[in-house]
């Protein structure tokens, strides 16, 4: 089974979800007009999005800080050979951590401290 970076409408239909149900769990109408900061506060959950991203982030830093020499980590720089299908190129794994990477201002080698990673 291939594992496949989330595409941004399954992130889009599943922060609507969560929203759907944060607004169940506290009995209030979408015609309420209550914005979803004010909810999230209430019931001080995190956007899973974030969670998403922190997770992944997580398992980067996890990935970073193996043996060179260890097969997980030879597989984030390995390059497939052949020919590349036309089109835009696939979004990948590691396109998804750099751009996790660069909106929270953090570096390759940030990976590699611990206490700098558990921060996420």
């Amino acid at each position: 089974m291939a594992v496949r970076p989330m595409k941004v409408e399954h992130e889009l239909k599943m922060n609507r979800t969560e929203m759907s149900m944060i607004r169940w769990m506290c009995g209030i109408k979408l015609n309420e007009r209550k914005k979803s900061e004010e909810l999230r506060e209430l019931l001080g959950l995190e956007p899973v999005s974030l969670t998403i991203k922190q997770s992944r982030l997580r398992w980067f830093g996890h990935v970073e800080r193996k043996d060179d020499n260890d097969w997980v980590k030879h597989c984030i720089t390995w390059e497939v050979e052949g020919i590349r299908q036309r089109g835009y190129p696939k979004k990948t794994w590691w396109d998804c951590v750099k751009n996790d990477m660069e909106s929270l201002g953090l570096s390759q080698k940030d990976a590699q401290s611990l206490k700098r990673c558990v921060c996420f």
